[in-house]
This record gives C-alpha cells, structure tokens and sequence, in this order.
C-alpha cells in the first residue's frame, strides 16, 4: 500500500478536509430550507391588503376592507390603479362612523363625492390664499353628490351624532398624493405630503433612505 508523505499527504488531508465542511454546510443549507418550508405551511397568511384581482365582476362585500389605524373609519380600493391598474380614475367606498372625519387635506386631482347613507358636513377651504383660512360648512346628505376642486383643502366630517356616514368617492390621476394640514391656519407650503397613502402603502412601498 502506497504511504503519502510530505507536501502530498498535506494536500491531501487539505482536500479531505475542505470536502468535509462543504458538505456539513449543504446539510446545514438543507436543514434551513426544511425549516422555512415548514413555516410557510403552518404560519398563518395574513391577508394583503393590495389583492391584485382582476375579475371583471367583483362582490364589493367580499372585498378588503381596513379603519388603517383610524377608529370608527372603514375604507375599501373599489378600483384602484395599484391593485387593479386604473389609469385616469379610481374608486372608493368609504364608511364614517358618528362624529369621524377625515384629516385637513388638500390633493391635484379632481374629486367627486356620492353620499351613499346618512348625513354629513363638507368643510371647504380656500387656495387662493396663504393658507386655508376660515372654512365653509356645507351639508351635504343621502343621494346628494359633490365634487371638491382641485387643490383647494377639506375635510369630510360626519357631523350626524347617531348615523354612519357612506360615500362613494371617485378621484383622477390616480394614486393619489396628498398633503395634510394640522388645522386651519397652517400655510399651503407647510402641509405636510403623505404618499403613498395608507391604503396605497401595501402597493407601493414608501421608498427607504440608503445609507
């Protein structure tokens, strides 16, 4: 039987060596796999809330629907171009519960309101000035339909005590950016921009400062 001596036998038992840990690190890979196919079959699937459904007929009652974070608010993407590829419009079924109403804010898309169920008020500020200033109080109810002009800063109030507040609401230019105001006072260039939005942030993420 030939015997290895010298640098040979050093080469050799390298190699045997080098051998032995590739494969103690591919069981060690194999094993890690295992454990991630595990999870993903007993973890439970939470549920996106930007489904990509194309259907041409869709239930409305089946679709997501998310407060994102606001008590006593409910919004539903009907037709959205994140989840569902509009181009020039997007849809929306919003839910206000008694006393809720959506933050100060203003955004360059038109916007149109269809009041689905109970009553409400549309407070309407102006552009044309430094900032929003007094705001008009208009009622708005059942059936009636109002549109918002671009740019100029609102808010949705369901001022109704007892009664939820529906209203379907259709905007252009989709997605939608939009600028928030702590009140009434704080000027146009200091409102603050919230893109993507809460509904949209599933869809497109807000992108990540890189170091």
């Amino acid at each position: 039987m030939e015997t290895r001596t010298g640098p040979t036998a050093a080469v050799a038992a390298a190699a045997g060596g080098h051998g032995a840990h590739l494969a103690c690190a591919g069981r060690g890979a194999l094993l890690l796999a295992l454990v991630a196919v595990a999870a993903a079959v007993f973890l439970p699937v939470t549920e996106s809330s930007c489904p990509r459904d194309n259907s041409l007929v869709k239930d409305v009652s089946k679709m997501y629907q998310s407060n994102y974070g606001r008590e006593g608010f409910s919004h539903i993407t009907i037709a959205g171009a994140l989840a569902h590829g509009m181009k020039e419009v997007e849809v929306w079924l919003q839910t206000f519960g008694p006393g809720q109403r959506t933050p100060i804010h203003r955004h360059s898309c038109e916007e149109i309101f269809v009041v689905l169920k109970g009553k409400g008020t549309l407070l309407l500020g102006s552009s044309s000035m430094k900032y929003p200033g007094q705001p008009q109080e208009i009622p708005v109810f059942k059936n009636s339909t109002f549109s918002v002009p671009v740019n100029d800063p609102h808010q949705v109030w369901n001022s109704d005590e007892h009664e939820d507040l529906q209203v379907l609401v259709i905007i252009s230019r989709p997605p939608v950016k939009i600028f928030t105001y702590d009140d009434w006072s704080v000027p146009h260039t200091a409102a603050k921009l919230k893109f993507p939005y809460f509904w949209d942030e599933d869809c497109l993420p807000a992108p990540k400062d890189e170091l």
